[in-house]
């Protein structure tokens, strides 16, 4: 579904970010169909989010989780990759018309590349007590975290969870705002519907994201999504994500990420995220390579 997902598309208009929400809630419904859907609806969210970076102009790769195995692989690696995906693709389609590639070691020693994962599942990022695990991240060996994006799913009991969410969410912008005080970073809340039977429980948890949206200090964009469906038959009657608090919505939240991102980088940086956002026409300033890094501290 993501893979066939348009990402040629600026998705800005007029001056505003249009998230692609029919998406989510295709990927809502995909995830509530399963049998674990729990964990499966949070790797959904976290993958539309790296979609809608992606569609925003960050280089494919560079965005974390992938949509490919492994989910977590710095971008710098992505050359190593395809060369090994072509080589054992190479083996395989020569060895569909005729004997197996000679000597057996050699063999042996392509599928074993083959094998050796290099990448992660899980993203850690190290903050200033301890490392902890970001849903949604771009960075690289050369910048480093630029872009780091919690998530949460809950969908009851909500007063009893809401201040153990609350804490981990300071504890974590804590600890990682103190070692990479210049990655943006979000934190993103999904719910369901039900959230509105309790009198209290929504008025607490949009007081609990708009307080914790400090540019610079804590997080520098919160989004909170409500999701409905019936659980008689969740995956068939999802309803559109609704969005009941605009400042908190999905396009004020990825309008946000993106301007503290670009804001805390050179004007070479990033340069499809800046002509997308600024409407550019293409041919804009370059993402600036290491190796051209390299040739003007040379020329310095």
């Amino acid at each position: 579904m993501l893979r066939s997902a348009d990402l040629t598309e600026s998705p800005w208009k007029q001056g505003s970010y249009i998230p692609e929400l029919d998406l989510l809630r295709d990927l809502l419904k995909l995830t509530l169909g399963s049998a674990q859907r729990s964990g499966r609806i949070a790797k959904g969210l976290d993958a539309w989010i790296a979609h809608e970076l992606r569609r925003a102009g960050f280089l494919h790769d560079a965005v974390w989780p992938r949509t490919r195995r492994p989910r977590i692989l710095p971008a710098d690696l992505a050359d190593i990759e395809a060369a090994i995906d072509e080589l054992v693709a190479a083996m395989e389609d020569a060895e569909a018309t005729g004997p197996r590639l000679t000597p057996a070691r050699v063999r042996r020693a392509i599928r074993n590349l083959n094998d050796k994962r290099l990448g992660e599942k899980d993203a850690y990022i190290l903050g200033d007590f301890y490392a902890k695990q970001v849903d949604v991240v771009i960075s690289s060996w050369r910048r480093g975290p630029e872009l780091l994006v919690s998530t949460k799913t809950m969908f009851s009991s909500y007063r009893n969870n809401f201040k153990n969410r609350h804490e981990e969410a300071v504890g974590e912008v804590s600890t990682l705002r103190r070692r990479h005080p210049m990655a943006a970073m979000g934190f993103v809340f999904l719910v369901r519907s039900n959230i509105y039977d309790n009198e209290g429980d929504y008025g607490l948890l949009q007081n609990i994201l708009t307080r914790l949206r400090r540019p610079g200090e804590t997080f520098d964009a919160t989004m909170l999504l409500v999701a409905e469906w019936d659980e008689a038959d969740p995956a068939g009657t999802v309803r559109p994500v609704d969005q009941p608090d605009p400042s908190l919505d999905a396009g004020t939240f990825f309008a946000d990420l993106v301007k503290a991102t670009t804001e805390r980088t050179p004007a070479g940086e990033h340069a499809e995220v800046r002509r997308r956002r600024e409407g550019e026409p293409k041919g804009g300033l370059p993402d600036i390579t290491a190796a051209e890094i390299e040739d003007i501290d040379a020329d310095d």
